[in-house]
């Protein structure tokens, strides 16, 4: 197989017209289809990918919802005999079992890129989407020739490879991605009682807890039922901690019992692109909500070379100002405050 084998992409949606789009970028041949003429046109039009032709693909990547991936893995399995078979979907047990019970688990390589928006559609796609983000490879029956060709996708869309078993990534992304959609949408949907003016208190923890609560519905009851053994094992995990704090005789010890467990298991979530975790200081600024001042603090900032890691904003409820905070270096903070005060900003924290 060619290093930049033909490629045919089933699904058009954020995913699949995201790899379509990175792997044009990359100078591979791909054509994509959907389901919806619409969606499909949409990923020809932005140049995800060429209508399929007479050619047919050496590599297919199916990108559709995880409900139906282990039909479309299967039945591509069939329609392409001396194509290799690859997916998206981010529970991959059942998909191996699809292809075994085909007879061409040798012909397919589960692949999971651990990336993905808020929003969903072709429209949402970005080729960059994957770049430094973890890309987990099954080889499950497949030659390791298999294996390299589906890393080469991960490879040229600047994704970090992983290899894992199928059963043991699905209990890996139960902990760290399907447990944790659970958790923000019960944190979300425990606002329910609270009127207006009771939300407005919101502060930029919340938001932080809760950003993924705007998930589509349908496609986490698909993951939900595929993987439903590790996503109710971790749901008891989290249910027994929060039990232990609801039922201590010391709420406040139990607390910061959890937390503290908390403190020492978040310093290992990788940080930016990927690498180790590291401390950032933040510079708090109040900020006149007004057009263009969002830009001027970040040219200021920019102005002393302070490097900007990250930055949160927290509106005032019914105040004209929010508080921005700039996350950088610890040591480029004192001089980034020094700037900013001499430029008629008002430093509220640091």
């Amino acid at each position: 197989m060619d290093a930049t084998p033909r490629t045919h992409i089933i699904g058009a949606g954020l995913i699949g017209a995201s790899i379509g789009l990175g792997l044009r970028a990359a100078g591979w041949t791909t054509t994509i289809a959907d389901v919806s003429a619409n969606a499909e046109r949409l990923a020809w039009d932005i140049g995800a990918g060429m209508p399929l032709g007479d050619d047919a693909p050496e590599l297919v990547i199916v990108a559709v919802r995880p409900s139906d991936t282990g039909d479309v893995v299967a039945k591509a399995l069939a329609t392409w005999p001396g194509a290799l078979v690859t997916d998206v979907a981010s529970v991959k047990a059942p998909v191996l079992d699809a292809a075994r019970a085909v007879g061409a688990a040798d012909r397919y390589v589960g692949s999971h890129p651990m990336s993905g928006r808020e929003v969903s559609g072709g429209l949402a796609a970005q080729s960059d989407l994957f770049s430094a983000r973890p890309w987990v490879i099954c080889q499950g029956e497949a030659p390791r020739s298999a294996v390299a060709v589906v890393a080469s996708v991960a490879q040229a869309l600047e994704s970090d490879v992983v290899e894992m078993e199928a059963s043991a990534h699905d209990a890996a992304v139960a902990r760290v991605s399907h447990a944790p959609q659970v958790v923000a949408s019960a944190a979300a949907a425990a606002l329910g009682p609270l009127g207006a003016d009771d939300v407005a208190l919101a502060g930029q923890g919340l938001r932080d807890v809760t950003r993924i609560a705007g998930s589509p519905p349908a496609m986490w009851a698909d993951i939900a039922r595929l993987n439903r053994h590790a996503i109710v094992a971790t749901l008891d995990h989290i249910i027994g901690d929060l039990e232990d704090v609801r039922e201590a005789d010391d709420i406040g010890e139990a607390l910061t019992d959890l937390i503290a467990r908390g403190n020492l298991e978040v310093a290992r979530i990788p940080g930016k692109h990927g690498g180790r975790t590291r401390e950032w200081r933040g510079v708090t600024v109040i900020v006149p909500d007004t057009p263009g001042q969002l830009v001027r603090l970040l040219t200021d900032a920019a102005s002393v070379g302070a490097n900007v890691e990250d930055l949160s904003i927290e509106h005032s409820p019914r105040q004209p100002v929010g508080l921005t905070t700039l996350y950088v270096e610890p040591a480029s903070a004192p001089p980034l405050v020094e700037a900013l005060e001499r430029a008629g900003w008002t430093v509220a924290a640091s």
